[in-house]
């Protein structure tokens, strides 16, 4: 099973049924308010919400403590759906650099920390109280979830691994009353087309922080045999690595670093085993 999931909080099942479909999500759990699905291997899971910025808070909660078998050691988390925009450009996907709730004027800023090769153009994006036309200037896209979403996907994870992924379904010459559930549907399949490269780089973002916070061989024997100080043992967790890194097929044992019967004797003995 997945140490490393990505999270779907969406809003409506019609753009639910894209993410679904695409990762070949099966349900899971006891059932109540918020439907959720996950993937054979765990690494993705989606909660459908319904509309507006307090189902959203509390269906990622509800996904956030939902008791699964995956065990995952490090989550993201994605608000995906449908948004409004005053420029002309429906079908277009976003990432929010900027989640603003209009109400309170709260306001998050998620952050990209890969590759801008493989990076979506970035939006403020306002969570409004119900749907509107009145569209806001400057590119700013309207929707009713992400600051529900946002400031409790933060409890659970980093600001890194927390994003707000938008495609544009109505703008002023597409009237959101003209959006129905297969159109609703189509746009978010095409964004998450047009999203592949992100949605991968993201996953191994997520993936990296896993391998980062997994305790590697050893370490567990080693910290129970000696005492380590809380930096000594973000030292001997990282050394391990890079001695697994290095040496996959060579296991290091507690015996072989011990003899010294300290924790600085141990990690200047593996350093200088790792840059050997």
């Amino acid at each position: 099973m997945s140490a490393f999931q990505i999270n779907w909080v969406v809003a409506l099942r019609p753009e639910a049924r894209a993410v679904i479909d695409r990762f070949s999500l099966q349900p899971f759990g006891e059932g109540g308010l918020f439907p959720m699905y996950a993937s054979r291997d765990g690494s993705m899971r989606l909660v459908i919400s319904g509309p507006g910025k307090s189902y959203a808070a509390a269906a990622t909660a509800a996904l956030a403590s939902a008791e699964d078998e995956f065990d995952a050691v490090s989550r993201g988390w994605l608000n995906f759906g449908i948004a409004g925009s005053g420029e002309l450009c429906v079908g277009e996907a976003f990432l929010a650099g900027k989640v603003t709730d209009e109400a309170s004027g709260n306001a998050w800023y998620p952050v990209a920390t890969w590759s801008r090769k493989h990076d979506l153009p970035r939006r403020s994006v306002t969570t409004v109280s119900c749907p509107t036309e009145d569209y806001p200037p400057d590119g700013v896209l309207i929707e009713m979830e992400a600051a529900g979403y946002y400031p409790i996907a933060l409890r659970d994870s980093t600001v890194e691994l927390c994003q707000v992924l938008k495609v544009v379904s109505d703008d002023p010459e597409h009237p959101i009353e003209k959006i129905d559930k297969a159109s609703a549907t189509r746009l978010c399949e095409r964004a998450l087309n047009k999203s592949e490269s992100w949605i991968d780089s993201f996953l191994n973002l997520v993936r990296e922080d896993s391998a980062r916070l997994v305790d590697p061989p050893g370490y567990a024997e080693m910290i129970s045999e000696i005492h380590f100080t809380v930096t000594q043992g973000h030292q001997l967790r990282r050394l391990l690595q890079q001695w697994h890194a290095r040496r996959p097929d060579d296991v290091i044992t507690a015996v072989a670093v011990t003899q010294q019967r300290d924790a600085r004797s141990i990690l200047r003995e593996l350093r200088s085993e790792v840059f050997s």
